[in-house]
């Protein structure tokens, strides 16, 4: 694991250089929303010109893209789904309905209760933003707000995991010191807090306003499910 993660970082870090050396930063700053939204694209092309093939690296990188976005899509909604509604324990605070499974043994009304969350999640700012570049632009800045404030759950659980030590045994511990261990619990959470905070604040009023509320409708969604399992054993 953590040859896994010196790996990530050096790939990272030398992705970085790389379009430092690919493009102009002056480029980069005129018209930053194009290199949010395209910038991937605009290096295989400018690949494609270098070795004298035009835009067929452009074009391979992009079919390529978009199978690896709708395989991931899928996984990242099924798979989910399955390891939350297959646990015993889980199940308990998720409404009946949403355990309905299909012949391929998939929650098609969970899937399809996604649907339905993530749609008007895309199409009200797809009406608030006109250019289709500052569109994705938004999204992007979107999902890193969204993305990493959902491992505050995570840090909070550690932490109470650490306070709970004796009653959960365990082969593998990131430190057996109590102290050290709470420390990082908390400065984890603490970085990651202010950091999509500070990610919150940035764009247009309209955009600020999209990334307060999506995350509170996201966690309300979270509150609201157990009180609808609760209301439906309830009336059984």
């Amino acid at each position: 694991m953590i040859a896994l993660a010196i790996m990530v970082i050096v790939c990272a870090i030398l992705g970085t250089v790389s379009m430092g050396m690919m493009f102009n930063v002056a480029d980069i700053n005129a018209n930053f929303d194009s290199y949010v939204a395209n910038g991937a694209y605009w290096s295989f092309q400018k690949l494609g010109q270098y070795y004298g093939i035009g835009n067929t690296f452009m074009i391979i990188y992009a079919v390529c893209n978009m199978v690896g976005q709708l395989s991931t899509l899928v996984i990242s909604i099924d798979a989910p789904l399955r390891i939350l509604l297959d646990n015993e324990d889980a199940r308990q605070f998720i409404p009946t309905k949403l355990l309905k499974k299909n012949n391929k043994g998939a929650y098609i009304n969970g899937i399809w209760l996604v649907v339905v969350i993530v749609t008007p999640l895309i199409l009200v700012p797809a009406m608030g933003i006109k250019s289709v570049t500052t569109f994705l632009k938004f999204l992007t800045q979107l999902n890193s707000v969204c993305m990493p404030l959902r491992y505050l759950w995570v840090f909070v659980a550690y932490i109470a995991l650490r306070k709970a030590i004796n009653k959960f045994p365990a082969e593998y511990r990131f430190t057996k010191n109590q102290a050290f261990a709470k420390f990082f619990g908390w400065w984890c959470f603490g970085v990651t807090a202010i950091c999509c905070a500070l990610g919150m604040f940035k764009g247009t009023p309209f955009e600020i306003t999209m990334n307060i509320i999506t995350p509170i409708i996201l966690v309300g969604l979270g509150a609201i499910m157990p009180a609808l399992a609760k209301r439906n054993k309830k009336s059984k």
